[in-house]
């Protein structure tokens, strides 16, 4: 596996430890800055299209195995790319894919993609046989109809919920089907319950970083309670015995800069406003992913090995 560091805001280009690590392992530095504007926060199908034709002519399928980093959580939507790449150098593969995230990521958006939205087009996917979606802490699961999730993600067996902890009863509880939170199950037993899960021999995985406390990371959304520790004993329990075709991360802090038209943007600052926090984390906590994107490209090399 080789590591990509696809610029689409400024946030990596200020991490000079992992640029050189990537470079080392014969990686790819990919800067698409100019794209970033449009595609940030949503993208209509014209501006992912252009990415998707910059993407294959710079990853071919002899490029291998990618671990992508792509900077803010903002752009989590260019995981449904990212993976038909993967799955394409890898054959075609039936795969499970990991996602571990605060946020479900489920709700219905069209005609394009939002960052909150994608998972439904990569269940969607014929080659997906289910996404594990991990760590959620947000309030989005609470009342989901009313805030506009993809049920129907759930009533195909396409899409199971691992909170860490919920206000209630322990559960995740959504159209007829359970599942137990990590904080109920405890950390120890949840990283042995995930390999259970996990029905192909094919795993791709993706990772929002606001799955972690702010004690570890500083992202552009509202943070989980996973620890750094125990986000890389999922990843080294999920990905035993299992073949991983590709993983990006996500979830850098930035400066948001939005496009895609004057209507678009305004759209889109307006929906940050309602959604995000509106302070920008300490610098410190800032200059910290750096160091996680490190530990991130360590524990993926490990597990490809």
């Amino acid at each position: 596996m080789r590591a990509v560091l696809l610029h689409l805001d400024d946030a990596l280009l200020s991490q000079p430890r992992l640029r050189q690590a990537v470079c080392d392992g014969g990686g790819q530095l990919l800067n698409y800055c100019d794209l970033g504007p449009a595609l940030r926060l949503w993208s209509r199908p014209p501006a992912l299209d252009r990415l998707r034709q910059r993407l294959a002519a710079a990853l071919p399928a002899d490029f291998g195995p990618a671990l992508v980093f792509s900077g803010s959580g903002d752009f989590h939507h260019i995981t449904p790319l990212l993976l038909e790449r993967a799955l394409a150098a890898a054959g075609n593969p039936r795969v499970t894919v990991l996602h571990f995230d605060n946020h479900p990521d489920w709700v219905k958006f069209s005609p394009g993609s939002h960052c909150g939205s994608w998972v439904g087009q990569v269940c969607r996917l014929p080659q997906v046989e289910r996404v594990l979606t991990v760590g959620v802490c947000s309030t989005d699961i609470a009342r989901p109809k009313a805030k506009g999730a993809d049920l129907h993600l759930i009533e195909a067996d396409k899409l199971e919920i691992y909170a860490y902890a919920t206000g209630g009863s322990g559960a995740v509880e959504l159209c007829g089907r359970r599942w137990p939170t990590i904080q109920a199950m405890g950390e120890a037993a949840f990283t042995d319950f995930l390999p259970s899960r996990i029905g192909t021999e094919a795993v791709y995985v993706t990772i929002d970083k606001d799955v972690l406390r702010s004690e570890d990371a500083a992202t552009n959304w509202d943070q989980g309670r996973t620890s750094l520790a125990f986000l890389k004993s999922l990843l080294a329990s999920g990905l035993k015995n299992h073949r991983l075709i590709g993983a990006d991360v996500v979830g850098d802090w930035s400066t948001p800069v939005y496009g895609g038209g004057a209507l678009a943007r305004a759209m889109k600052q307006a929906e940050a406003l309602l959604d995000k926090p509106w302070a920008a984390p300490p610098r410190t906590r800032v200059a910290g992913n750096e160091g996680v994107n490190l530990a991130l490209l360590d524990q993926f090399l490990v597990g490809a090995a």
